[in-house]
């Protein structure tokens, strides 16, 4: 992709940046508040502070710190800017990963760890076996949520607790619960444990049992997809003075986990910061991406996009209407036809899935001589020269892109069978006004009128241009 540039900070940014006393902050902002940018100035304002700190009191050994991230695209984003900002001392160490290789990595783990398919298959045998009359997809995401909020030793807790952060439906009343904890998590964790398998959960705990790493600094990017355990692993590991920053949205959540930082072992914060502006997305797109997440409660964590906070204004987002070659053919004109500047201008094809969904989008742009490289699952950002990126919307997260594509919304993205409220339904609008959300000048997305998504339904009038094909 095109060469990085360095944030710089705003006046909004500056005082977060800037807020060095030891401790826990929180910093809350919607899409385009430029929460990454924020934490990466900070993680070189807290960087250098620390160093001078270690000098002045003398304190042997390197200042260490780490950033945490939730995907591997975003990981390898932030590194590459990361290196740009900190500075470059043999006194610092500096780790940039996901939370999961971290753990990986704290705790010594040498093992395999079970990846979702493996997973998930395991999940299903129990579920079918139990006969529960929940949705199959919503009962792994419930035992993902259940053994990555509690601890192993509290797992009856989940009796008791109010289900926060997994919406209203489908309602779980307590003989659900008994089931879930009876028939399915408890069988797949003694699964796991006679034939020595690991998950992700597992990784978190390893952490957490693992000797103290002492760390001065810790940025966690994205802390709303963190689970209860994970940031329990997290302040396991903090020197006894250090500043620890979370960077969350909870609106922007796409994942089945839950953080309550009280229940993790945080009651309060230091300080709690509120990044209010929209630096990145014109008043159109956030207007747009406003309607489809309308309606959702939203906790005091999360923020839903805000049109009259953007400070730019541009085109409507365009909707085309048509087949999918159609709408690649539009695409493709308008890509050539010199409104969008490759040479100084980047663009993000975002689809739900990876892999062979995307092969008509690099045939076509082959075919048209565009150069684009594919970032889903990268560890490492690619330095190349290309203007156009490939991305899924989970990779997508937390990165930009002066223009966003979204072609082919089909109906394998969202069906409506399940209601407007359905935890599933809420969790897949959020996913795609994230994705939506990380356009700064213009969007564009498409579908085919005999083949369209429900989520046509969460389109506000008057926030967007039909063309049809």
């Amino acid at each position: 992709m095109q060469p990085l540039k360095n944030p710089r900070a705003t006046p909004e940014q500056l005082t977060i940046v800037t807020d060095d006393d030891p401790g826990a902050v929180l910093i809350r902002g919607s899409a385009g508040s430029g929460k990454t940018s924020t934490a990466l100035l900070r993680l070189s304002y807290l960087s250098s502070y620390w160093l001078r700190r270690h000098k002045r009191l003398g304190v042997e050994g390197p200042v260490q710190v780490t950033v945490l991230t939730f995907n591997r695209t975003l990981a390898g984003y932030v590194e590459q800017l990361a290196r740009l900002q900190v500075p470059n001392d043999e006194n610092l160490q500096l780790e940039i990963s996901t939370v999961a290789a971290w753990a990986k990595t704290v705790s010594s783990f040498t093992g395999d760890v079970l990846d979702n398919v493996d997973r998930d298959r395991i999940l299903k045998g129990f579920i079918r076996q139990s006969r529960n009359p929940l949705d199959e997809k919503f009962l792994i995401s419930e035992v993902d949520y259940i053994l990555g909020r509690f601890l192993p030793r509290d797992i009856e807790k989940y009796m008791t607790e109010e289900r926060t952060g997994r919406g209203v439906r489908p309602r779980v009343d307590s003989q659900l619960k008994r089931r879930i904890l009876d028939e399915i998590v408890h069988p797949y964790t003694i699964h796991k444990d006679r034939n020595t398998l690991f998950d992700w959960n597992d990784l978190a705990l390893a952490a957490m049992a693992a000797p103290r790493s002492n760390y001065q600094v810790v940025i966690a990017d994205e802390a709303q997809d963190f689970s209860n355990n994970q940031v329990r692993a997290i302040m396991s590991h903090m020197a006894p003075e250090h500043s620890l920053t979370f960077v969350t949205d909870t609106a922007q959540r796409i994942y089945p986990r839950y953080v309550n930082f009280a229940e993790a072992g945080l009651p309060r914060f230091r300080r709690i910061h509120q990044l209010k502006s929209n630096y990145r997305n014109t008043k159109e797109i956030a207007a747009f991406a406003q309607g489809v997440v309308a309606g959702l409660q939203i906790d005091e964590d999360g923020s839903l996009p805000n049109p009259e906070a953007a400070r730019t204004s541009g085109k409507k987002p365009a909707v085309l209407v048509g087949r999918f070659g159609q709408q690649m053919d539009w695409i493709i004109d308008y890509l050539s036809s010199g409104e969008v500047d490759l040479s100084t201008e980047n663009v993000g094809f975002l689809m739900v899935n990876g892999g062979g969904w995307f092969d008509e989008v690099r045939n076509r742009l082959t075919k048209a001589g565009m150069k684009f490289a594919e970032l889903q699952q990268r560890r490492k950002w690619p330095l190349g020269t290309e203007p156009i990126a490939l991305s899924t919307f989970h990779s997508a997260k937390g990165l930009e892109f002066d223009h966003v594509i979204i072609p082919g919304l089909k109906e394998r993205f969202l069906t409506g069978d399940d209601g407007a409220d359905h935890e599933s339904v809420v969790t897949l609008r959020r996913l795609f006004a994230m994705g939506v959300g990380r356009a700064r000048k213009t969007l564009t997305l498409g579908y085919k009128p005999d083949e369209a998504s429900d989520l046509l339904q969460f389109f506000r009038a008057g926030t967007y241009e039909e063309i049809a094909l």
